[in-house]
């Protein structure tokens, strides 16, 4: 069984427009095929096995799960515990992308002092701690051009304007190229109808999803909030922050949006104003627990007869943004398609914004 799978994003174009967007997912689901039947002590050593990306997430979500399905008052120490490890994997996963990826996606090799910034955040997630403060610093310089603190201080468009087009670090030059190609997509944009994942009321959410995955053995491979497809992630946790919010209410893609709530974000991690959001609920049926991860919202729901799992479900966030009528459908339905190959990169890029836990794959068809 290929365990990673991949996606594949088909554009089906009509008279010069993206007429459909088919999403199709290969990935298989390993909790109900490889989980489901296990003990717990087997589930807690197999999963961090099982996922390659956000291993971290999955572990402490699964053994909070588990611990909730027992009947296991929510410890404390474990639960910050979890905070800790998903905090160090966030930033880990944050800063490879910023430091690392997004010069490549720009043409350009990434510098020394990036490529160090990044092992300091892996020496950070293997201790399952944030960074030191030394680490952080120095992240924050390869990606800011200055300390976490101040590049937060940024709180309008027009600031971050003049940070992207003084272009002193290659996430600047990446910012600016995602900023310049969106704005000449302007005119075709329209405002997302895709809700934003609320945090509000997590008990809440929890018992909604339980009871959806209970009726319909296959809706965590399609997830719904109140009946609607949501937008999971960095953008949709960081509503209230000032300039995230300011881009997110503009009638453009999002796309760009995404891109400076993942910056905001690791921003906040470095300069110890975030860590991640961890929870647990517990009915007589069974447990879940949630985690706020580097892709979005990750919940992982067990019943439990004895050690034995007799159900074992994950909703992943890869699953609400690429649901098929979710945020990444939403970013390419009805845009203009007379260049099949700016088509298929603008697709690629509404992808990456996004930020898979897969293998992605865009393809411009007739429709």
């Amino acid at each position: 069984m290929d365990l990673d799978g991949a996606l594949h994003i088909g554009l089906g174009v009509r008279a010069g427009r993206v007429e459909r967007v088919s999403i199709t997912s290969t990935r298989p689901d390993a909790a109900r095929v490889l989980l489901q039947g296990c003990r717990r002590s087997e589930i807690r050593q197999v999963l961090p096995r099982l996922f390659a990306i956000c291993g971290r997430s999955q572990s402490a979500a699964g053994e909070l799960a588990c611990a909730a399905a027992a009947g296991e008052a929510a410890d404390p120490v474990a639960l910050a515990r979890g905070r800790a490890e998903v905090s160090a994997e966030v930033v880990r996963e944050y800063a490879w992308s910023v430091l690392l990826d997004w010069p490549r996606h720009i043409g350009e090799a990434p510098g020394d002092d990036a490529v160090a910034a990044a092992r300091r955040s892996e020496e950070s997630r293997g201790r399952a701690t944030p960074p030191a403060e030394a680490d952080a610093e120095a992240i924050a310089r390869a990606a800011f051009g200055v300390r976490a603190a101040e590049w937060l201080e940024l709180r309008s468009i027009a600031e971050l304007d003049r940070w992207i087009d003084a272009g002193d670090v290659a996430a600047a030059r990446f910012m600016r190229r995602m900023r310049d190609e969106e704005a000449a997509n302007d005119a075709a944009a329209s405002a997302p109808d895709v809700p934003l994942l609320q945090g509000g009321d997590r008990g809440e959410t929890m018992r909604e999803l339980w009871s959806a995955c209970e009726a319909d053995r296959n809706f965590a491979r399609q997830p719904t909030r109140q009946g609607r497809p949501a937008e999971t992630g960095a953008l949709a946790r960081l509503q209230d922050d000032p300039l995230v919010r300011a881009l997110a209410q503009s009638p453009a893609s999002r796309v760009f949006a995404r891109f400076v709530a993942r910056l905001r974000e690791l921003a906040g991690f470095l300069a110890g104003r975030r860590s991640a959001a961890v929870g647990v609920e517990a009915w007589p049926q069974g447990g879940a627990a949630w985690v706020e991860n580097a892709r979005g919202l990750l919940v992982h729901q067990v019943r439990l007869e004895g050690e034995v799992a007799a159900s074992y479900r994950i909703v992943a966030p890869t699953e609400w943004n690429f649901h098929s009528r979710g945020a990444m459908a939403a970013a390419l339905a009805g845009v203009p398609a007379a260049d099949r190959d700016a088509l298929e990169r603008r697709g690629l890029r509404a992808a990456h914004s996004l930020d898979p836990c897969v293998a992605c794959r865009v393809e411009v068809e007739d429709a």
